[in-house]
């Protein structure tokens, strides 16, 4: 009889409309995504990104002396391809995972730039064009090597330019060849039209600067569909600013940023590397947060403005993010 009333019970639910909620802590379900975080010494995947939150355990972790991890600082995923590129800052190189969805364990990366022609010596951040241009930001140089697809090895860029000042993140507007750079020792934004045809010392188009800014060590940047630039300040007071209409400004704004998320209740410690989740309504928010040991995720960006807490957080010892070992975040939603 026992069977027949768990039975009925979950008909009789169904009926009404109820749902059963997971437990924070426990998949989703009904959520889509596959969330990638990069640490000091793994590759972490999580299923159900879109819900995910608590300390849950990754559905893979790609880790070991095979992987060849060493200070990574950034990743992007190519999600057309299923493609994985880590910046790989203590072996100034970039490491490639092909297929990387279906990828777990002490296994060596697809393809390894590196070497001497490359010109990488500290690769923190990497984006990728339309025409399969892998963007480096190394120093204060931006190195772009073709056909991301399949180079490997010790080869030379195909274009490399200065921007004098050291970067941190980059973030590649595609459509309208806007390249944007955070340049935390300056407290700067700067966005690099025609980013196509950069080469030698480049040449920006604007620059976010000034008292007015709230720029306080920028390190993580990237842009929603609506052109407002989201950048992760470091220092205090930490905080993740956002500025409306980044792609077509046409000065050097001394500007308020448009919005800003700050204070005790966000559990932002030490923002570093963004991604924004287009598809949610006004936009979700990833953070990866060295100081908190966390992925943080906030709702509505578009129009918060204070002190939110997070919508979610994952954290935790089973999820295998520590203080001072989370380095990168990307999403996939196709997965």
């Amino acid at each position: 009889m026992r069977p027949l009333k768990t039975l009925s019970l979950a008909i009789f639910l169904s009926l009404c409309g109820c749902q059963i909620s997971p437990r924070v802590g426990q998949p989703n379900p009904q959520a889509t995504g596959q969330l990638y975080v990069l640490t000091s010494n793994a590759i972490l995947r999580f299923s159900h990104a879109t819900a995910a939150t608590g300390n849950i355990a990754p559905d893979a972790s790609i880790s070991g002396t095979s992987v060849g991890l060493s200070s990574p600082e950034g990743i992007f995923l190519d999600t057309t391809n299923d493609r994985l590129f880590v910046a790989n800052k203590g072996a100034s190189s970039i490491l490639v995972f092909d297929q990387v969805s279906t990828l777990s364990g002490n296994i060596a990366p697809s393809r390894t730039i590196s070497g001497n022609a490359t010109h990488l010596s500290a690769p923190l951040s990497l984006v990728l064009d339309n025409n399969n241009n892998l963007y480096v930001a190394d120093g204060t140089h931006v190195l772009v090597f073709g056909s991301a697809s399949n180079v490997n090895g010790n080869v030379a860029p195909s274009r490399n330019f200065d921007m004098t000042t050291t970067l941190g993140q980059i973030f590649l507007d595609a459509t309208n060849d806007q390249l944007y750079l955070a340049e935390p020792t300056v407290d700067t934004v700067e966005r690099v039209d025609n980013a196509s045809i950069q080469n030698g010392i480049g040449v920006a188009s604007v620059a976010i600067v000034g008292a007015d800014t709230g720029l306080a060590t920028p390190t993580g940047i990237t842009l929603d569909a609506n052109f407002r630039l989201f950048v992760s300040n470091n220092t205090a007071p930490v905080s993740i600013v956002n500025y409306a209409n980044a792609a077509g400004a046409t000065n050097n704004p001394d500007v308020a940023p448009s919005g800003k998320i700050s204070g005790a209740q966000t559990a932002l410690i030490a923002p570093g590397q963004l991604f924004l989740n287009r598809n949610a309504t006004n936009g979700e928010l990833y953070v990866a947060d060295q100081g908190a040991g966390a992925i943080l995720v906030f709702t509505n960006v578009a129009n918060q403005n204070g002190a939110p807490a997070p919508a979610r957080s994952i954290s935790g010892g089973s999820t295998q993010i520590s203080v001072n070992s989370v380095n990168g975040v990307a999403l996939d939603l196709t997965r």
